[in-house]
């Protein structure tokens, strides 16, 4: 079995402002002041905007507010946290990508999944039948295009796509292609990251869950031929950091406890099966009244402490120490998605938090 030691720690930022364009840009400029080194951000389209408490303001599209970002950065590396592979054709996400590295010389990461239903839940001429069978194949055509030539040009036949001799003229600057991090939880979806992908990028999770799940991808690594040592372990999990813990921590769990409701296998595995049986999965969601209620009344059974294992959340001092569990879990790419006050959970983590790992 592979180890899953903790290595090097870097700090990734998911920035989220919906509804505020100016103000996501904004955020992503000051987390690279604070010394982040990736900034990520959400790519969603459909918001049940109706709702009166879950994804209510509208959502803007996540390539060009990446593009965006880009021009106001000067050293993070850019990224979908996660790009989904339904409402995409893959040869659009490696065109794009592609456009990105080029435009930020280098700064340029893919993020992406298999898909969540209330992106695409209107669209009715998607065939979401087997999500794992076309994501696999869209990672395939993304890869076969980044790497074609004129003389060696892609073909792929699949269930889902097909190319007969493509070649994609504009490459990546990135040689031989940037980062390709995979976003998804299942056995599969873990076995898919440990064969081909750059990096694992799961949303939300506690350090022990984590470091079991990531036997898997190292597993399959190794299994493959390919260096475990190599594969990059992300997270993106949430941080609030005040001086008043209490309050950070309170904030946290207010703000979070919906977050891991959304995903009832993390809870099976934490010891809450009984819960984990009443909610539905996040991919499955479309945010329908009936699902909402579900969702609501799940929230509300899980206790404080479980959704506080899932947040890096406290005064600076607890904070660290939550960080040093998801690192010696496994963790060195621990991409935060800060909630409550921005600007105090940012002076934290400039003045405290990743100088105090930056020493070590």
């Amino acid at each position: 079995m592979s180890s899953t030691t903790s290595r090097g720690l870097s700090f990734g930022c998911q920035v989220v402002s919906y509804g505020n364009v100016e103000e996501t840009i904004q955020r992503a400029v000051r987390a690279e002041t604070a010394g982040f080194d990736t900034v990520t951000v959400p790519d969603h389209l459909f918001h049940p905007t109706g709702s009166e408490e879950y994804l209510v303001d509208p959502p803007w599209e996540a390539f060009s507010v990446l593009g965006a970002i880009a021009q106001r950065t000067d050293e993070v590396t850019l990224m979908p946290g996660v790009a989904d592979s339904v409402r995409r054709h893959p040869t659009e996400l490696a065109h794009v990508t592609a456009t990105l590295d080029q435009m930020t010389d280098g700064r340029a990461g893919l993020g992406i999944g298999a898909g969540e239903a209330f992106n695409f839940a209107p669209i009715s001429d998607i065939d979401w039948d087997d999500p794992y069978t076309r994501f696999r194949e869209c990672v395939a055509v993304i890869d076969g295009l980044w790497n074609s030539t004129v003389d060696e040009p892609f073909s792929f036949a699949g269930d889902y796509f097909d190319l007969d001799d493509a070649h994609m003229g504009l490459k990546p600057a990135q040689d031989p292609r940037p980062p390709l991090w995979i976003g998804g939880y299942g056995e599969s979806m873990r076995g898919l990251t440990g064969a081909v992908a750059d990096g694992w990028f799961p949303w939300i999770y506690s350090p022990d869950e984590y470091a079991a799940d990531l036997r898997k991808v190292l597993d399959v690594a190794a299994d493959r031929g390919r260096d475990p040592e190599a594969i990059d372990r992300a997270v993106m999990v949430p941080t609030t950091v005040y001086d008043d813990g209490d309050e950070a921590r309170a904030a946290g769990i207010e703000r979070n406890r919906v977050n891991l409701a959304l995903r009832p296998p993390l809870l099976a595995d934490m010891g809450y099966e009984d819960i984990a049986e009443s909610t539905p999965i996040m991919w499955q969601m479309a945010f329908d009244e009936e699902q909402e209620r579900q969702l609501s009344a799940a929230a509300e059974r899980i206790p404080d402490e479980a959704v506080d294992d899932i947040c890096v959340a406290g005064d600076p001092a607890r904070a660290i120490k939550r960080i040093e569990a998801f690192r010696d879990a496994g963790v060195d790419n621990l991409v935060l998605i800060p909630v409550g006050d921005y600007e105090e959970t940012m002076r934290h983590y400039e003045n405290e938090i990743i100088p105090y790992f930056s020493e070590r």
